[in-house]
């Protein structure tokens, strides 16, 4: 009778270590993809923003600003990335098809992003290299 509770029991704590395992495990969440006219609507959340970059400049301290639906001040959406963050510095994104990642916020009525490192701009489409004349 004892072999009985004591199989009882650890089967009880096994079942119950299983529920709680699994219970436990961290669900992936997906991300949402937006467009920059898009992006106000989700103030406040993590994002990717996915455009085409119509603008971007440096400052002399570093800051990366990247525009897209038009060129500052006309942007629809806008991020800016800071130099101690991209040590390798901000990839050339002007004129390209991007992927931002980060948290909107609204700057004087639009919404912006501030970019926490390289892993957050992902390049999808690159410049066309010139067509070379047939001979």
């Amino acid at each position: 009778m004892i072999h009985f509770h004591f199989m009882k029991r650890t089967l009880w704590v096994l079942t119950a270590a299983l529920v709680l395992s699994t219970g436990l495990q961290a669900e992936e969440v997906a991300i949402p993809v937006v467009t920059p006219e898009e992006a106000a609507q989700h103030e406040g959340k993590v994002v990717t923003v996915k455009g085409k970059v119509d603008g971007q400049r440096t400052t002399s301290s570093g800051t990366t600003f990247m525009n897209f639906g038009g060129r500052h001040p006309n942007q629809v959406f806008s991020c800016r990335a800071f130099s101690d963050k991209f040590p390798e510095g901000v990839p050339a994104c002007e004129g390209k098809t991007v992927e931002v990642t980060g948290k909107i916020k609204m700057h004087e009525g639009k919404p912006s992003m501030d970019l926490s490192g390289p892993d957050k701009i992902k390049v999808l489409e690159t410049e066309a290299a010139p067509e070379t004349p047939a001979s």
